[in-house]
C-alpha cells in the first residue's frame, strides 16, 4: 500500500546511460532506463535498487525517505571505456523499424495460417493457441523483411548461431541474462537479427562492442514483438 513511484536518472562519466536495466531486488519488478537515461519503477522506503549493464560496474541501493524527496542520481563507472570505431556504411541506409506495421502484417498472416490450417492450432497453451507455431510464423515473416542488394555481407542465422556456441563472451548467459531473450526464442531471436543486415566485419573480435550494443536495441524491439504477438 505504500509503493509509489520513484524516479531517477543515470549517468556514467561520459554521457547519461540508454537501455540500462533497474531492477527492484526487493519486489522483483524491473525497467529501462529510456535515451536521456530517466527511469520510473515502483518502490517503497529500504527496497534495494540493482543498476547493471554489461558496459558498467553494477551498483546497489538501498532506499530511504531521501529519495524520494526528488529526482535521484545514480552515477556509474564503466566497465569498457573506449568502443572501437564505428563502421560506417555509406551506401546502405537501414529503414526505421515500423512496429505497428509489422504487428498488422503479423496478425494477418496468424489470422489467414489459422483458417488454413485449424487442425494445426490447440488450445493447450494460455493464449489460447499453439504459441510455438505462431511464433515460428512470425520468423518466417521476419525472414523476408528487409533484403536488400548492397556490398554489405550480412550476419546470417548460421553466423550468430556459431558465434553464441564457441565464444567465451557471447554465450547463452549473455543471452538469457543481459539480453532478457528466453531459451526458447534464441533461434527466432537470431532471425529477427539476420533481417537487420548487420555487417559481418562486426563479427571481428575488434568490433565485439559494437556488435554487443546492436544486438541490446534489437533485443529491445524483437521482445516486445514476441509480447504484442502473445497478446493478440
Amino acid at each position: 500500500m505504500l509503493s509509489q513511484n520513484i524516479t531517477g536518472k543515470v549517468y556514467d562519466s561520459e554521457t547519461t546511460v540508454k537501455g540500462m536495466k533497474v531492477f527492484n531486488l526487493s519486489n522483483q519488478n524491473g525497467t529501462y532506463t529510456d535515451n536521456e537515461g530517466n527511469f520510473t519503477i515502483k518502490a517503497t522506503i529500504g527496497d534495494t535498487l540493482s543498476f547493471h549493464s554489461i558496459f558498467h560496474d553494477k551498483k546497489i541501493i538501498k532506499l530511504t525517505k531521501f529519495h524520494f524527496n526528488d529526482i535521484i542520481v545514480i552515477e556509474l563507472s564503466k566497465t569498457v571505456n573506449k568502443l572501437n570505431e564505428v563502421l560506417i556504411q555509406s551506401d546502405t541506409k537501414q529503414k526505421a523499424f515500423n512496429q505497428a506495421k509489422t504487428e498488422a502484417t503479423i496478425n494477418e498472416q496468424i489470422s489467414n495460417d489459422i483458417k488454413s490450417n485449424p487442425h494445426l492450432y490447440g488450445s493447450s497453451s494460455k493464449y489460447g493457441l499453439d504459441i510455438v507455431r505462431v511464433i515460428g510464423l512470425i520468423g518466417k515473416l521476419l525472414k523476408k523483411k528487409n533484403k536488400k542488394n548492397s556490398n554489405v555481407i550480412p550476419i546470417s542465422h548460421k553466423s550468430l548461431d556459431s558465434l553464441f556456441s564457441n565464444s567465451s563472451f557471447f554465450n547463452n548467459e549473455l543471452l538469457s541474462e543481459n539480453l532478457d531473450i528466453p531459451k526458447n526464442y534464441k533461434n527466432l531471436f537470431f532471425d529477427y537479427c539476420e533481417t537487420k543486415n548487420l555487417n559481418e566485419e562486426l563479427l571481428k573480435n575488434k568490433n565485439e562492442m559494437i556488435l554487443l550494443d546492436s544486438l541490446i536495441t534489437y533485443s529491445r524491439s524483437f521482445l516486445e514483438i514476441i509480447e504484442a504477438s502473445k497478446k493478440k
